[in-house]
């Protein structure tokens, strides 16, 4: 989970969606941080779906799934365990 977490960030930080130095709690809102917008979302999203081979099914596009680091960690958990 660290490394997926540790992805995200780097993610977030190559495309300047926030600082170098930026830093947030894992269950912090990133939209209510000002990290990421509506446009910022999907390319993560692209990312994600790139990145780990998944889709990500439209009922689990939620602020829950998507809003936190913590959300997003569990989310790509969740469905790369139920594509093994």
């Amino acid at each position: 989970m660290e490394q997926i977490r540790n992805d995200i960030i780097y993610f977030l930080k190559s495309q300047s969606f926030m600082d170098s130095d930026t830093q947030f709690a894992e269950n912090e809102s990133l939209t209510k941080a000002g990290i990421i917008d509506s446009i910022g979302l999907l390319e993560l999203l692209d990312h994600i779906s790139e990145r780990y081979s998944i889709e990500i099914p439209e009922d689990m596009l939620t602020p829950d799934n998507l809003d936190s680091l913590q959300g997003i960690t569990n989310l790509i958990v969740k469905l790369k365990t139920e594509r093994s």
